[in-house]
């Protein structure tokens, strides 16, 4: 009997078309989850990459900082072994020695610490290597006259005369100005660099947060028995953006502190530099012109022709005395520390009008709430910038100035009626505009806003509004003391 074939059996072709789609669905999703992966691993590299890079920027700022201060106390503790040897020689005590002999260590240490700072930086050094040299034969100069003025102080004072101190001084010193205009262009460089790290972060995260919501929605569809394990994966990546985003956040935070520090910084350094200027450059003026004059009136009627020389000399001290009250001026006006935030405006505006022959308006209150020094320096350095933008770029013929005060809210605007900001200005974003960043960031430091309108042609309108917190107002015991002190 012929054994009976068994039956063939065929595939169902609707289920291998269907095994086929899940194979196809299987391999495209899993190919998705590794790019994906991929991509975010390369986002986070990038983000912690540009993370380390801020930390090196505000590392490098930190220490170009400290440079500037440093170079600064340099140039300053030479002025005062110059102001100690000058004062010996004209008097002949001793005791003006002091500053001269205080001096000495407090420069080379300077000097040593300012050389490991630019231990591995070959250009720094070489150019403080040249400053270094007119310091050190300005020391040299000074210890000779002072050898010779202990002997003989007619000797001291030719030397003196013959000018090779003064170019030495002088020489030092621009030698340290290019050094501080140096460290100033890193922290700049620095800071910028640090706002295009922020930038990239921000694009990090939402490329990342893109590509997460992408990779659900696929996955989602296709598998619907793994929702509960992509949720979880969702879940997971919205926490690491929001730690992400909360890091980009303290970043900004800290580079916010550290723009006001160094505004702060700076506007101490100017203060520090007028009382020095004021105080020991106006004493030494001074006591030349008084030498001057004593001298003139003992050889008038002998010596004619050094009567007239010691005339001219007194009028280039009188010229030196000038420009030194003019310096101050700049760096921190008495106007604003003696009369106040109103009047220090006014002159301004007056100055800046006579200047550049403008049309002005101010319109101020009568009276103000008493400001902190931080908060009326701030205010009064974003009217001398406006003024400046004006200046230079404006072309403008009105310039307007008003200030208002409610009981919670000081507001401040500047107008003119120039040729306005560049056609490409993004008027919610000052990147680019150094001195509108720095307005902006004054005001930011005193928790108000900035808003600026401008068209071409049309000139520009900047709008500050600061409200009246305890930051901004001065406390009780400072108005009381300031009411004794007029």
């Amino acid at each position: 009997m012929a054994a009976r074939a068994r039956p063939r059996v065929r595939p169902n072709r609707y289920f291998l078309v269907f095994v086929m789609a899940k194979h196809s669905l299987l391999l495209r999703n899993t190919l998705l989850l590794a790019g994906g992966i991929v991509l975010t691993l390369a986002v986070l590299i990038a983000s912690e990459t540009g993370n380390l890079r801020l930390r090196e920027g505000y590392t490098e700022a930190i220490r170009s900082q400290q440079l500037q201060s440093d170079l600064g106390a340099l140039m300053g503790e030479l002025v005062n072994a110059e102001a100690g040897q000058r004062g010996f020689l004209l008097t002949g005590q001793d005791s003006y020695l002091e500053p001269y002999y205080k001096a000495l260590p407090q420069i080379n240490a300077l000097m040593a610490r300012i050389r490991q700072h630019y231990a591995n930086d070959a250009e720094g050094l070489r150019q403080f290597g040249e400053a270094s040299q007119f310091v050190t034969r300005k020391l040299n100069e000074m210890a000779l006259t002072l050898v010779y003025g202990k002997r003989d102080v007619d000797v001291a004072m030719d030397l003196i005369r013959t000018d090779f101190g003064r170019q030495t001084m002088e020489a030092a010193r621009r030698g340290l100005e290019q050094l501080q205009a140096r460290e100033s262009g890193t922290v700049t460089h620095n800071l910028e660099a640090a706002e295009h790290d922020l930038q990239l972060s921000r694009y990090g995260i939402g490329l990342l947060t893109a590509i997460n919501i992408l990779l659900l929605v696929t996955v989602g569809l296709g598998h619907s028995r793994r929702m509960s394990m992509a949720e979880a994966a969702r879940i997971q990546l919205e926490e690491e953006s929001a730690r992400l985003d909360r890091k980009v956040r303290a970043r900004t935070r800290q580079l916010s502190a550290l723009a006001a520090h160094l505004q702060r910084v700076t506007e101490d350094e100017k203060t520090r530099l007028a009382r020095e200027l004021h105080d020991e450059l106006g004493a030494i003026l001074t006591a030349i012109k008084l030498d001057l004059h004593w001298v003139r009136m003992r050889v008038q009627e002998t010596h004619p022709e050094a009567r007239d020389k010691l005339t001219r000399v007194m009028l280039h001290v009188d010229q030196g005395i000038q420009i030194k009250r003019q310096l101050i001026e700049d760096l921190r006006p008495t106007v604003l520390l003696n009369l106040g935030l109103r009047e220090a405006i006014i002159q301004s505006v007056e100055d800046g009008g006579a200047r550049n022959q403008w049309e002005t308006d101010v319109d101020l209150p009568d009276s103000l709430p008493p400001l902190r020094d931080s908060a009326a320096i701030a205010l009064y350095r974003i009217v001398q910038e406006s003024l400046t933008n004006a200046s230079k770029y404006a072309e403008a013929r009105h310039v307007s100035v008003a200030l208002a005060c409610t009981d919670d809210h000081l507001t401040l605007t500047i107008r003119d009626d120039g040729k306005g900001l560049p056609p490409d200005f993004d008027a919610g974003s000052t990147a680019g505009h150094h001195g509108l960043l720095g307005m902006e960031q004054r005001v930011l430091a005193l928790g108000g806003t900035m808003q600026i309108d401008s068209a071409p042609g049309q000139g520009v309108s900047v709008r500050i509004e600061v409200p009246l917190t305890t930051s901004v107002l001065a406390p009780p015991e400072e108005t009381e003391k300031a009411a004794e002190q007029l």
